[in-house]
């Protein structure tokens, strides 16, 4: 014990006459428990705890393979049409919705950030059993007209981290890349998505999309 101290004693002493060393020292070790807890946090997020949905141990991802020609988002997307058909004639799953994941500007009151966001089918709560927490979530019927349904949904945190847990913001316009979309509601807490962001909802649009379906 006493040769512990001893050791102690000489170490504090030559880190006193070392403050650059010291300052850098302390530094690193801020900077590397910060990096591996974020590391944590999203990998716990993704992979050791299941997503808040019915069913989490079905869920499917379908991803396009072999060549792309023209632009579609990525190497796992499939065009919203592909997607359309596959829901549509669709024998194995008991729901499939799509799911587009973007860094989006989003614009309320003036103010503009940017901010993750999912642009999704009609159906995607729904499938999910998501529910909300505040007026309503998206419908199947949300998306029947390409265009035609500027809506967006709030999830629970942002909401609660933006809007200060306003439940007046229904109804009201936000601007997602200059474009106007009303809120309709808010989702149940502890969903932030099938990959979880900061984020809000929008109908989905004619993009690359990435298909998520559920085993009947």
């Amino acid at each position: 014990m006493a040769a512990t101290l001893q050791d102690l004693r000489y170490c504090l002493r030559s880190l006193r006459k070392s403050p650059v060393f010291l300052a850098v020292a302390l530094l690193s070790l801020a900077l590397g428990i910060g990096a591996n807890t974020a590391i944590f946090t999203l990998v716990n997020q993704l992979i050791l705890q299941p997503l808040p949905v019915k069913d989490p141990q079905q869920l499917v991802m379908l991803a396009g393979r072999g060549k792309h020609y023209g632009g579609n988002n990525g190497m796992d997307r499939i065009s919203y049409p592909m997607y359309q058909e596959l829901r549509d004639k669709n024998q194995v799953f008991s729901g499939m919705f799509c799911t587009y994941p973007s860094t989006v500007g989003a614009s309320f009151s003036g103010a503009t950030e940017l901010i993750g966001a999912d642009f999704v089918s009609g159906n995607y709560f729904p499938v999910l059993g998501i529910g909300a927490a505040v007026d309503r979530v998206f419908t199947s019927s949300d998306d029947l007209i390409q265009g035609g349904h500027p809506l967006a949904a709030l999830s629970y945190g942002y909401w609660g981290a933006r809007f200060g847990a306003n439940p007046d913001i229904v109804g009201k316009r936000i601007a997602i890349n200059g474009r106007a979309l009303t809120i309709i509601g808010v989702s149940q807490a502890g969903f932030d998505g099938v990959e979880p962001t900061d984020w809000l909802t929008m109908a989905a649009a004619s993009l690359g999309i990435a298909a998520v379906a559920t085993l009947g």
